[in-house]
């Protein structure tokens, strides 16, 4: 018996081409939008609600399966170029995150090869010191303060390098693949 996934009983699979299909029903074409922007229609932002679901049903299916996003227009205008303007600001959007994770990650690395500096010249003037000093309580309390500080900045290195960037790899993951995402528009009338 094939065991059936959560994200299989939830949404639809495209049959053709294999992708798991995220249905959004839209009243019309503004109602993708965030109805607080008043820009030109063209350079008009993804409404916020729209996509912290796209975020949400993105999490419930596996990263390695493509999607499909099928906006269900409950209008009877059909228009190509506002389509096209939602397939541009879609675009956009997820361009727009796509840079902030890649500037997020690349700060993870400079952080972190800041604070592995910072520990090395800490070990080495506790390696230079510790042969140098006399024995005393001011001179052990330094000692003792350059060693543990130089291992507290090389673990915060290491758990930045190494477990803190695992959520902007995997976001930059998610996001690339709404980047690949096909929208597509179907029309219903009343």
């Amino acid at each position: 018996m094939k065991k059936v996934n959560k994200y299989e009983t939830l949404y639809r699979k495209n049959n053709d081409t294999g992708r798991i299909i995220i249905d959004i029903a839209l009243e019309d074409y503004l109602e993708f939008f965030h109805e607080w922007d008043n820009s030109v229609f063209r350079k008009r932002d993804i409404h916020p609600e729209l996509a912290e679901f796209l975020d949400l049903c993105s999490e419930d299916i596996p990263l390695r399966k493509k999607i499909e996003i099928v906006f269900t227009m409950n209008t009877d205008e059909i228009s190509i170029e506002k389509e096209e303007q939602i397939r541009i600001s879609y675009k956009n959007y997820y361009n727009s995150l796509q840079r902030l994770e890649s500037r997020k990650t690349k700060r993870f690395f400079q952080i972190s090869a800041i604070l592995l500096f910072t520990s090395l010249v800490l070990l080495t003037a506790y390696a230079l010191l510790r042969e140098v000093t006399k024995e005393s309580i001011i001179s052990d309390v330094l000692l003792e303060s350059l060693l543990i500080g130089g291992w507290v900045f090389t673990w915060e290195a290491v758990h930045l390098l190494f477990l803190d960037i695992i959520e902007p790899f995997r976001r930059r993951r998610e996001i690339k693949r709404f980047l690949e995402a096909e929208l597509t528009f179907k029309h219903w009338t009343r």
